[in-house]
């Protein structure tokens, strides 16, 4: 029998209202336990990644061997990310510093060339602009990013102990679900398709960032080495990846040849390259594979951006097709079977608890 829910003077609570509540405690929590919620969360994604390699090594070294190869492999491959993101980065700010003097000047005197015609333009930003807001953007970067040091730390220790029990994953599947197959099946789904949207990624990325590479060399674009690196860095965070991988290079390209149609040429080329690869080949490789609409990607990157800062900007996406994996795998589920009643509804009458009645 279940009680009516009553609110403050006896009135009753709507159902929607509940369930409201429950989420805003649900992203509070979420939000106030980001230091072990988001390393635990990039520790799943990282172990679905390196789950095949830790079976054929296990096939062929053992279990502990496997372990180890697999955990050194993984920190390795973290390591030269983390440093190519800390080194272009770094360079980026130096030459920032070194010529902010000069990017200061060419700002006031296009400003100034622009007057007859955008005055209110020169009114709001002449006094108003400061090389400092682009040197404190950059500061405050690389303070984030040095604050996720503790992140990354507790994600490699939960990779490290989630690295020896892969090959117990089955096991508990059955021992803490009443459909261990399904779920079994489910988990499979998911890190499969994990695995799929990172490869995607990938190449999408490092072709995005030699293309940048190149056209950088070509257009006699200073830090050509370190543009393309952060555009294959940045792709793998979807819109405001490629967002940043744009602007930054136009922006110190006005400041290298001294013109605004140079950096909007910059900007327009650097669009071209986000859009062929971003919306032409990412499609075309992924097909149909995870169904995803543009929209609830853009959502997923703010919301979790919003909730969990810089991480959560990379890790939204993944969450996402986590997350309408099991949704889509619920519904088959009813449909196969309709009078199903899920595992953990109240009301599910389990028969080895009826028969023990009688």
């Amino acid at each position: 029998m279940r009680l009516p829910l009553e609110g403050p003077g006896g009135t009753i609570w709507p159902a929607a209202y509940l369930c409201w509540i429950a989420a805003l405690l649900t992203l509070g929590l979420m939000y106030l336990a980001s230091a072990v919620l988001v390393p635990l969360a990039f520790a799943l994604f990282i172990l679905a990644l390196v789950a095949p390699l830790e079976r054929a090594l296990r096939r062929a070294l053992g279990g502990m061997a496997a372990g180890i190869l697999t955990l050194v492999i993984t920190i390795g491959v973290a390591i030269l990310f983390l440093s190519l993101a800390a080194w272009g980065l770094t360079v980026v700010a130096q030459w920032t510093i070194a010529n902010s003097a000069r990017l200061q000047r060419l700002f006031n005197i296009e400003l100034a060339d622009l007057d007859p015609r955008f005055t209110l333009v020169l009114t709001l930003f002449q006094d108003g602009f400061n090389v400092t807001w682009v040197l404190r953007a950059l500061q405050e970067l690389l303070v984030r990013i040095n604050s996720t040091a503790g992140l990354i730390f507790l994600s490699f220790l939960f990779v490290t102990l989630g690295v020896f029990e892969l090959d117990e994953v089955p096991s508990r599947i059955r021992r803490i679900t009443r459909h261990p197959d399904h779920w079994a099946d489910v988990t499979e789904q998911i890190s499969a398709k994990l695995r799929r949207y990172m490869l995607i990624r990938t190449v999408a990325s490092l072709l995005t960032g030699l293309t940048v590479w190149l056209f950088a060399m070509y257009a006699g674009l200073e830090l050509a080495t370190a543009w393309g690196a952060l555009a294959f860095l940045l792709n793998y965070i979807p819109f405001l990846g490629p967002l940043l991988a744009t602007l930054f290079p136009s922006f110190f390209a006005f400041v290298q040849f001294g013109s605004l149609n140079a950096a909007v040429i910059v900007l327009l080329i650097l669009n071209v390259i986000q859009i062929a690869y971003g919306c032409y080949l990412e499609p075309r490789l992924a097909g149909s594979a995870f169904s995803l609409s543009p929209l609830a990607v853009m959502v997923a990157v703010f919301f979790w951006g919003l909730v969990w800062g810089i991480p959560g900007t990379f890790i939204g996406v993944p969450i996402l097709i986590a997350a309408t994996s099991i949704w889509t795998s619920q519904g088959l589920q009813r449909s196969h079977d309709p009078g199903a009643v899920d595992p953990g509804s109240p009301n599910r009458e389990d028969p080895k608890a009826g028969s023990s009645l009688m």
